[in-house]
C-alpha cells in the first residue's frame, strides 16, 4: 500500500522528472480476459512501436524501449492499472518507475487498445490525481473482545496492528466481558426493561462503567490512528450491536466519518485482510456514489453552473469551488494560448480572442492545472452520478463559491 508519506514522495520525484519523459497506463487487470496469456504486454509493445526516439541505442547501452520491455516482465497478478515513467540520462542509463495499482485511473484514454503511451512532458496528472483525491478509508472491527484497525486506500488494505497495541490483559479481558453481555441479548433486553422501569439503574450503570472507561478509551486510540493515518471515512464492522455501541461512544468527529457499519462474513470465525476488503469495498463505493449524488443535489439547488461552456468561464472568472466531470472525460475544448492563455467551448470566441492561434485540446489534458490555478477541487463522477450529469447538467457541473 502507498502510504500518505510516501505518496507525497511519488509526486514530488515524478514532478521533478525532466523531459523528455516516456508515461505508458495500461490496463493490466487480470479479470478482464483480453489480458490473459500477457496480452497486455503485447498492446503496450505495439504502442512503443511508434515512438521512435525510444528505440535508440547509445554507446554500451541497451535502448530505452529494451530496458521497458524487462521491467513490464514482472508479473503482479492482482493490479488492474500500471502506470510507468521512463527516461535515459545522457550516459544512456534508465530510469523507470513503475506503479501498480488496484484502481481505474480517471481521464486516462485506454480506448484504443487499453495503453496510453507519450513521449515529452511527463503525464503524471492522473495519477496524481487518484492519490491525492482517492480517499483513505479506515475499518473498526470489533469481534468480541478482538479489536482490529485497518487502512484501506486504492483498493488495498493493511491492518494496523500499532493502534491497540497499548491495551493490556486486563483491558481485553474487561473487553471481553463488556462483549459477552452485548452480544447476550440482555442489553436489547434491558433497553425493553427501561420502558417499565425494572432493573434498570444496575444495568445502566454497568454499561455506563465499560463505555466511559473501556469503549471511550477505545474511541480514543481509534480517534488517534485516524487523524495520524489522514482517513476520510470509517466502516464499523461486527456484531450490529457492538458496533451500535462503538458508535454511540465515538466521538461527534468520528461518528461524522462512519460511511456504513457492516456485519461480519457468516461463514468465518476469524476473517482476514482481504476478507475484510471484500466485505467493505462495496459499502464505500456506495457511500461515494451516495457522495457525488448529494454534491449534484446541492448544484442543482444552489444553481450552479452547467454545461461546457457555463463552467469554463465560471472555472477561469475563480467563482467554482467545485467543478464535476464524467469519469471518462473524453471533451475536446478550443484554447487560445496567446494573449490570455483561455479555454472556452466556442470557436468563433476563441478566434475572436487570439485569432489563428486557437486550437483544439484535450480537455484531460489540460484540466488538472487549470482547477490548480483557480484554487477548484475536481470531483470525477461514475455510475448514477455520472449518468445524471450528462442527462440533467448537460455533461459537466460547478459549485459555486458564492
Amino acid at each position: 500500500m502507498i502510504r500518505t508519506q510516501e505518496a507525497a514522495e511519488l509526486v514530488k520525484r515524478l514532478g521533478a522528472l525532466e523531459a523528455p519523459v516516456l508515461t505508458v497506463y495500461a490496463d493490466i487487470n487480470p479479470a478482464n480476459p483480453d489480458n490473459r496469456g500477457g496480452g497486455w504486454r503485447t498492446r503496450v509493445k505495439n504502442a512503443l512501436k511508434e515512438i521512435a526516439p525510444i528505440h535508440e541505442r547509445r554507446k554500451h547501452a541497451k535502448s530505452l524501449y529494451e530496458e521497458v520491455l524487462e521491467t513490464i516482465s514482472e508479473e503482479r497478478p492482482t493490479a488492474r492499472t500500471m502506470a510507468l515513467f521512463a527516461r535515459q540520462d545522457e550516459h544512456g542509463k534508465a530510469h523507470i518507475e513503475r506503479i501498480d495499482l488496484n484502481v481505474d485511473l480517471p481521464v486516462v484514454d485506454l480506448g484504443q487498445g487499453r495503453v496510453e503511451a507519450r513521449w515529452g512532458e511527463p503525464y503524471v496528472a492522473p495519477l496524481v490525481y487518484a492519490l491525492d483525491e482517492y480517499q483513505r478509508a479506515g475499518v473498526i472491527h470489533v469481534d468480541g473482545a478482538k479489536w482490529r484497525f485497518f487502512e484501506i486506500f486504492l483498493g488495498e488494505i493493511r491492518e494496523c496492528e500499532e493502534v491497540f497495541e497499548e491495551l493490556d490483559e486486563e483491558d481485553w479481558k474487561a473487553l471481553r466481558e463488556a462483549s459477552e453481555f452485548i452480544r447476550s441479548g440482555r442489553l436489547r433486553a434491558e433497553a425493553r426493561a427501561d420502558l417499565s422501569g425494572s432493573n434498570k439503574d444496575a444495568w445502566k450503570a454497568k454499561l455506563q462503567h465499560w463505555r466511559h472507561k473501556l469503549y471511550r478509551r477505545l474511541a480514543r486510540l481509534a480517534e488517534k490512528a485516524v487523524k495520524a493515518l489522514g482517513i476520510d471515512r470509517l466502516v464499523l464492522m461486527g456484531d450490529e450491536t457492538e458496533t451500535g455501541v462503538l458508535y454511540n461512544t465515538l466521538p461527534r468527529s468520528l461518528r461524522e466519518k462512519v460511511a456504513a457499519r457492516v456485519s461480519n462474513p457468516e461463514d468465518l470465525n476469524e476473517p482476514n485482510k482481504e476478507d475484510i476488503l471484500e466485505r467493505v469495498l462495496p459499502a464505500l463505493e456506495e457511500a461515494e456514489r451516495a457522495g457525488e449524488l448529494a454534491l449534484l443535489d446541492e448544484i442543482r439547488e444552489q444553481p450552479g453552473p452547467k454545461g461546457m461552456c457555463e463552467v469554463l468561464d465560471a472555472l477561469q472568472f475563480g467563482r467554482l469551488e467545485v467543478i464535476v466531470l464524467p469519469w471518462g472525460l473524453d471533451a475536446e475544448v478550443w484554447h487560445c494560448p496567446d494573449p490570455a492563455d483561455w479555454y472556452t467551448c466556442n470557436e468563433d470566441d476563441a478566434r475572436t480572442l487570439c485569432g489563428e492561434a486557437a486550437g483544439k485540446v484535450h480537455l484531460r489534458d489540460r484540466l488538472f492545472r487549470l482547477a490548480d490555478d483557480y484554487g477548484t477541487r475536481i470531483e470525477l463522477v461514475q455510475g448514477p452520478a455520472e449518468e445524471r450529469l450528462r442527462a440533467e447538467f448537460d455533461g459537466v457541473a460547478g459549485l459555486r463559491r458564492w
